[in-house]
């Protein structure tokens, strides 16, 4: 069955190869390419692939890294692995639960991982379930932490994320509100974003992150759209995007 791919790979001539090869399976259209891990996120955010070919020892951000944010998202793409390191093939996918191809690259491999996507395409419950095999995978390669570390006059703190209440944007990162006061983040909203946002965090306006579990009302506001009040002493109102309020609804069980 027909698929979409995007070839992530920081060295130029391997995403060639790989394009090239790729070429040779109608089954597979490659939708976009990506020279490092960073582009690779915006590009499947805007693409959304079936499939993402990634190289996994890549300049900055891993491809481990990448992928584990990938198979966060709304849609997530099936990931294959390409590394010239069998140790990496051998200790991460014994399982079975996602392809990787070896470098360099071989035609008959290639083929196989093609053939293996393409039953998986037919049957949406096993591609669903490869996915979740996946994220299972890469979760387990890095603790999961319930704490954000921000800073309040030079010291470094870690919060519990079940202590903040909303994160608000500022030049050069973010504000957090929490029980115990205002600190700062030196990451971006985006990032924020990221870390919180399988803890119950909704990001329902540009400039605001808020923890659901500290929503204490909702107000209706003109034209379908929403303010949230949140429970710290000031009872913050916070406006909603009308691009969230489906989602904001949905997490909430808004009628």
């Amino acid at each position: 069955m027909p698929f979409t791919a995007v070839v992530v790979d920081d060295e130029p001539l391997a995403r060639e190869e790989l394009k090239f090869l790729l070429s040779n399976h109608p089954e597979c259209r490659i939708t976009g390419e990506a020279e490092d891990a960073a582009a690779s996120l915006a590009l499947v955010k805007k693409l959304a692939p079936d499939v993402v070919f990634m190289d996994i020892e890549m300049r900055g951000m891993s491809g481990f890294e990448a992928a584990r944010q990938m198979l966060a998202l709304p849609r997530p793409p099936l990931v294959v692995f390409a590394t010239a390191y069998n140790e990496y093939a051998v200790r991460a996918f014994e399982l079975g639960a996602v392809d990787y191809l070896l470098k360099p690259f071989e035609e008959n491999r290639l083929a196989k991982t093609i053939a293996r996507i393409g039953a998986l395409k037919e049957n949406a419950g096993e591609w669903a379930s490869a996915v979740e095999k996946v994220a299972g995978l890469l979760e387990e390669k890095k603790p999961r932490v319930h704490k954000l570390a921000v800073e309040k006059s030079g010291r470094i703190r870690l919060l519990d994320v079940n202590e903040v209440i909303f994160g608000r944007a500022r030049a050069g990162g973010a504000q957090i509100f929490a029980d115990s006061g205002i600190y700062e983040y030196t990451g971006t909203m985006t990032e924020l974003e990221e870390r919180l946002g399988r803890e119950g965090f909704l990001r329902v306006h540009k400039s605001y992150l808020v923890n659901l579990n500290r929503v204490d009302g909702v107000l209706p506001w003109f034209k379908g759209t929403y303010w949230l009040v949140m429970s710290d002493r000031e009872h913050t109102q916070i406006p909603v995007s009308k691009n969230q309020v489906r989602e904001l609804k949905n997490s909430l069980g808004l009628t």
